[in-house]
């Protein structure tokens, strides 16, 4: 009885330092990159940059929810990192929807600011920003190896981040292709292309390509002193694919109603049936827990595993099918996921309560 209860209460103190600690730095930066966004030359690419702040702040949020478990004193150089991070992924994730999804060269191409970001610093940068943006692209990336460079860790963490990192990029232009196109045909090549696939079907490889957990949790382990490359190699190893797929897949989920009356591409979809859906994350669910387990801060993954259930989980409309499935999600989880619920759900009716 012990062991879960100390579990539980290692997790109730991680998420205590996120809100008392986290939160606050994590909407400073947030303010200061929409600040940045705002003097943006281009009307398009400024419109671009703004919306991708606005319309995923809580991305941004939750991506800063792994500086938990960075020292005191390097907390704020991880959220920093964290955030230009996450801003930056939502950026060129938006650039490759709205700009050039029928031009995949362009998208793979600009998509490698998402690796440019971890090389050192005066490394050179040979990237195109799609336009006049003023230098925000550029500085999004200065920012990111500015900050990852200062962490104890970061050559340790760096060949699993830039590896990870390219997936990332790589599959985001291939779904983008794909939703543009109205064909998985280069999506699918490029989900059988990839390691260590655990038998997961292709769109759920593909939807783990466009999550960037993996990243955000190696970018993390860079601000432990005692990180080594097999810590890295492990964290890489237990959020892909697991990980990752299930944060993509109840992303996915919450968005089915309104994909489905959009035509919108949809990885849950792909599902002959829900119950093949729902059996799905049960079984993505069970993995993850038991991928981070066996990690340094293990008690921080866990809670990063549940707060993923529980974000979808808070966000899904009444009636919606994610209203149905995310509550069994969660129960997979136990009860150590029941803080972080409580905590999101609350979080979220404020936020509605407020919204004019």
């Amino acid at each position: 009885m012990i062991g879960p209860v100390l579990a539980m209460l290692r997790i109730v103190i991680q998420l205590v330092k996120y809100e008392a600690i986290v939160v606050s730095q994590t909407r400073r930066e947030i303010r200061r990159w929409t600040v940045a966004a705002a003097t943006i030359p281009d009307p398009l690419l400024r419109e671009t940059a703004t919306c991708a702040i606005a319309i995923d702040a809580s991305n941004a949020e939750a991506a800063a929810a792994f500086a938990v478990m960075a020292p005191r004193s390097l907390t704020g150089v991880a959220v920093e990192l964290l955030v230009a991070y996450q801003i930056l992924l939502d950026y060129v994730d938006a650039l490759g929807e709205r700009i050039c999804a029928d031009r995949l060269l362009r998208n793979l191409a600009i998509g490698m600011a998402l690796t440019a970001a971890f090389a050192r610093p005066g490394a050179t940068l040979a990237l195109d920003p799609l336009g006049d943006d003023g230098g925000y692209l550029v500085a999004l990336v200065t920012a990111c190896r500015s900050r990852l460079w200062q962490l104890p860790s970061a050559a340790a963490v760096e060949p699993q981040a830039q590896a990870a990192a390219e997936r990332c990029a790589q599959a985001l232009a291939h779904t983008h292709a794909a939703a543009e196109r109205g064909t998985c045909e280069g999506l699918r090549e490029w989900t059988a292309a990839q390691p260590a696939t655990m038998g997961y079907a292709w769109w759920e490889i593909a939807a783990a390509g466009n999550s960037d957990l993996a990243i955000l949790a190696l970018l993390a382990a860079a601000a432990d002193p005692a990180t080594t490359t097999a810590d890295a190699a492990a964290v890489a190893t237990a959020y892909w694919p697991h990980v990752c797929v299930l944060s993509t897949l109840l992303d996915s989920l919450v968005d089915y109603e309104r994909d489905a009356a959009t035509d919108n591409f949809s990885f849950v979809s792909r599902y002959p049936k829900h119950a093949a859906m729902e059996d799905a994350l049960f079984q993505a669910t069970e993995r993850s827990l038991s991928s981070v387990r066996l990690l340094r801060h293990s008690h921080a993954h866990t809670m990063i595993v549940c707060g993923v259930a529980g974000y979808y989980a808070a966000s899904a409309l009444p009636g919606s099918l994610a209203s149905h499935i995310a509550p069994d999600v969660l129960a997979t989880l136990g009860p150590k996921a029941k803080p972080i619920t409580l905590a999101l759900r609350a979080r979220h009716r404020f936020r509605a309560s407020h919204q004019p």
